[in-house]
């Protein structure tokens, strides 16, 4: 279908169930939600056939979903039924430094409480930073849904989490994690697509409102272009941050691992087809349903958009302070030695540790941070991507708008940097810690494509 701003909606008539849907979550005796990680067989085959073991922040089948609601105390709780420690980062949320990474041991009495208010409204996800390959590939993620305050009525919510897994023909997960070519080269492409934790899953749209698509790349390395077929979605939002509302007509929606994106669709329109374009094929993925007797939803205001987050201005252009970036690595990626705990080391050595990626010389996090700034500066990020591949780059804590163009680009906290090429970036470091930038592919993170910068009072 095609959305006109004619067609979004107005006021009163909302669906007042919205907001106590985003506090109708189990919790404990002392307010906290918890989510646990645990060992999940999943039945991914066609049918549910299959066994795959997973590794889920919560009982499953689907990927957990965490609603909050902007402006007000969210209480987390995490524990580790893993055999391993897990370091989890909340991706897109601009909250304290200290709890946006978290390390979360092993065994029920090391859980690690979170407490926090969110600042913005939009669509998050929570997921690991060690170990991303292993972890992320394992289903290690969660989506978190901070609802706009005071709510945006006429919506219906809908999540769906994309992702491509690496199964054998039993539907075991397919080893050789950390494996250097892998790391190296494109990284962990699946061969088998879910929404959901589903094969072909078919999804209920709301009967009598819009359906907000909140759509998450989960992703290891690939970027999906989802088709839509039978409706022309409402582009709402990216990465959290909200955008002008702009139709996707006869076009994929295109995300690269880590990116969100909410979209708008009716069930009055009918039915429609999710398919991924894998450029030599296309692959069917799931589906979208009209409940019987749908009806279209009330007119929506011609100015219609989501509220705005409170983000920081940027400073005018002069008053930027420039700090440039270089990404090295990978195959043909010009990388010949890089810092590597504080000692440089030639490639042969860096890959014999696991790394083959760098950023200004550095493989991986280092005692120094890339860049520091004070709080209130806006800092222009200029990033040369010396490598033979197209780099997705995401930042903690923050979010960035691409610089040139002949219009303002949106803020958001994942960038795609062209291989070969440069693109400039500007943020207000408007909140105080360390934090981290780096590749959103992770099986690059893990090798070495990841670095900090600090934000002082």
């Amino acid at each position: 279908m095609t959305i006109t701003r004619r067609q979004l909606m107005v006021g009163a008539l909302a669906l007042c169930g919205l907001a106590g849907a985003a506090q109708a979550q189990e919790q404990t005796a002392d307010g906290f939600i918890e989510i646990r990680a645990q060992r999940v067989t999943l039945g991914l085959l066609e049918g549910g056939a299959g066994r795959t073991e997973t590794w889920l922040l919560g009982p499953g089948p689907q990927p957990a979903v965490i609603r909050a609601t902007q402006g007000q105390p969210l209480k987390l709780r995490f524990i580790n039924d893993l055999d391993r420690e897990i370091w989890l980062h909340f991706f897109g949320v601009r909250g304290p430094s200290e709890l946006m990474t978290i390390n979360v041991p092993p065994g029920a009495d090391h859980a690690v409480d979170c407490v926090f208010t969110p600042p913005d409204a939009g669509t998050f996800w929570i997921a690991p930073m060690s170990d991303q390959s292993r972890l992320r590939d394992m289903g290690l993620t969660a989506v978190l849904v901070v609802e706009e305050a005071p709510p945006v009525p006429g919506l219906s919510d809908l999540v769906m989490v994309l992702d491509d897994w690496k199964l054998a023909d039993d539907g075991s997960v397919e080893g050789k994690f950390g494996d250097v070519e892998t790391m190296v080269g494109e990284g962990r492409l699946g061969n088998w697509f879910t929404i959901n934790n589903r094969f072909r899953p078919k999804l209920e749209m709301a009967k009598d409102s819009y359906t907000r698509l909140r759509i998450v790349n989960a992703a290891n390395v690939r970027t999906m272009y989802l088709l839509f077929k039978g409706q022309s979605p409402l582009l709402i939002a990216r990465d959290g941050q909200p955008v002008k509302p702009e139709t996707i007509t006869g076009r994929p929606l295109v995300l690269a691992p880590g990116e969100r994106a909410d979209l708008l669709v009716s069930a009055s329109e009918g039915d429609i087809g999710l398919a991924l374009d894998l450029f030599e094929d296309i692959a069917e993925i799931g589906y979208l349903s009209a409940p019987k007797g749908s009806v279209a939803p009330p007119a929506m205001a011609e100015n219609f958009a989501l509220p705005a987050n409170p983000l920081a201005p940027l400073a005018a252009p002069d008053k930027m302070r420039a700090v440039s970036l270089t990404l090295e690595g990978g195959i043909k990626g010009g990388l010949a030695a890089a810092k590597l705990n504080g000692e440089e080391r030639d490639l042969r050595t860096l890959l014999e540790n696991g790394k083959g990626w760098a950023i200004n010389g550095v493989a991986g996090p280092a005692a120094e941070p890339l860049f520091s700034a004070r709080k209130g500066e806006t800092i222009r990020l200029d990033i040369a991507n010396r490598t033979a591949f197209a780099q997705p780059l995401h930042i903690h804590g923050h979010d960035w708008q691409e610089l040139g163009g002949d219009a303002p680009q949106p803020f958001q906290d994942t960038v795609v940097v062209p291989a070969g090429q440069t693109v400039s970036l500007a943020f207000t470091a408007d909140n105080p810690g360390l934090w981290a930038l780096h590749s959103l592919v992770a099986e690059r993170a893990d090798g070495g494509l990841i670095g900090t910068f600090s934000v002082t009072e």
